[in-house]
This record gives structure tokens, sequence and C-alpha cells, in this order.
């Protein structure tokens, strides 16, 4: 198995956690779900081999929009660091995470995972 294969399981975690992403609703109300599909964003990237492996560093803000646009070309080495900057963002971001969430920089790197591991095409 080569290192970007997926299993079915695999492929139908990040589906379905992508779906969850882009249904977080705005505002108060999506609130209560950020932190459940943030950490479970984390634990599926561990599964599919994206896991912080580096000490990662907090992106700038003025990188946070083009963040999407940058994981559409990543190998997976690149994701590797993306989901390791992501957690100490996290970390350290605060209330200020749903901002870097709505970027959409999460789904972007599952799709990318997908594409990397021939399941999708962009």
């Amino acid at each position: 198995m080569a290192a970007t294969d997926l299993t079915a399981v695999e492929v139908e975690q990040l589906r379905d956690l992508r779906a969850r992403l882009n249904r977080i609703e705005p505002g108060p109300l999506g609130e209560r779900s950020v932190g459940p599909l943030t950490k479970g964003f984390f634990d599926v990237c561990a599964r599919v081999g994206l896991g912080r492996h580096l000490d990662g560093m907090a992106f700038d803000a003025a990188a946070k929009a083009g963040l999407p646009d940058a994981a559409k070309d990543a190998d997976l080495e690149a994701l590797r660091r993306m989901v390791s900057n992501l957690y100490v963002v996290r970390e350290t971001a605060g209330g200020a995470w749903r901002g870097w969430l709505n970027t959409g920089i999460l789904q972007a790197i599952l799709t990318r995972r997908l594409v990397l591991a021939g399941k999708e095409m962009l």
C-alpha cells in the first residue's frame, strides 16, 4: 500500500467530515459544532497520515485567506506541515479560531488528501 493510499473507511471519514464542516451554521448556532468538528478534523488527519509530526508554528494571520488555494497544489508533506501549523493556531487563537475555520482550509486539506489518494479529482 502506497503512502497516499486510503482505505474505504478512511475515504468515507474524510468525505463525511468535509460535508459536516461545510454545514456549520454561521453565528452562535454553529459555535457549538466548532469544537467537536475541529477535534474530529485533527483525529481524522492523524488516521490518514496527516498527523502532527513537526513542531508546528502558527501561520501569520495575513496568510489565512490564501491557505485554501495553497492546499490545492500541496503534496503530502506540505499537508502535514499545514495540519501541524493549524494545530498550533487552534491552541493559541482562542475565539479567533472560527475565522480560520471559515476560510475553508480544513475542507481544502481533506479534499487534497482525497485527490492525492486518487479518490477525487479537482
